[in-house]
């Protein structure tokens, strides 16, 4: 899966630099293992409505939290909470720990809106899984728009 993400980065003209390390399940994996790199790391959510009608992946800063109540404000939703294993692979076509917008790779359906904290949309470059957790891929943050593009998915691009 992930000779795909970098077959896509160069089909679309995305300059990446990219690290290999040992697995990172969590975020407090990667203070574990002290990786440095030079780019904002990203945690990313998988999160859903209460009636199991809409999914989102939910992109943000690693050191930022948010509080699903408020979240549920700014998506105009009534009650969120986190997908389970089964659907989280069933959606996305992967395991917790591997979590990442490049997960639009395997989607089946066009059901999941990638939503973002634009905060990332500040730095210089943003860091990803490549859907596996013993690669972090490095890129600017603005070619975001580009994947999403290509797979004309539903994307936006919030304040928290």
């Amino acid at each position: 899966m992930k000779n795909e993400v970098y077959q896509l980065l160069k089909k679309l003209h995305i300059q990446y630099d990219k690290i290999e390390h040992p697995p990172l399940v969590t975020c407090k994996d990667n203070e574990k293992y002290n990786i440095k790199l030079d780019a904002i790391i990203c945690k990313n959510l998988f999160i859903r409505n209460s009636n199991k009608s809409q999914y989102y992946l939910f992109t943000l800063p690693i050191e930022k939290t948010v509080n699903l109540k408020s979240l549920q404000s700014l998506l105009e939703e009534t009650r969120l909470s986190f997908g389970n294993q089964n659907i989280l692979q069933e959606k996305l076509g992967i395991k917790t720990g591997a979590v990442s917008i490049f997960n639009i790779i395997n989607l089946k359906e066009n059901d999941i809106i990638f939503v973002l904290d634009d905060e990332i949309l500040k730095y210089e470059k943003v860091a990803f899984h490549p859907n596996v957790n013993t690669e972090t891929v490095m890129f600017n943050p603005k070619e975001l728009n580009k994947i999403f593009e290509y797979y004309n998915v539903n994307y936006k691009f919030i304040t928290i």
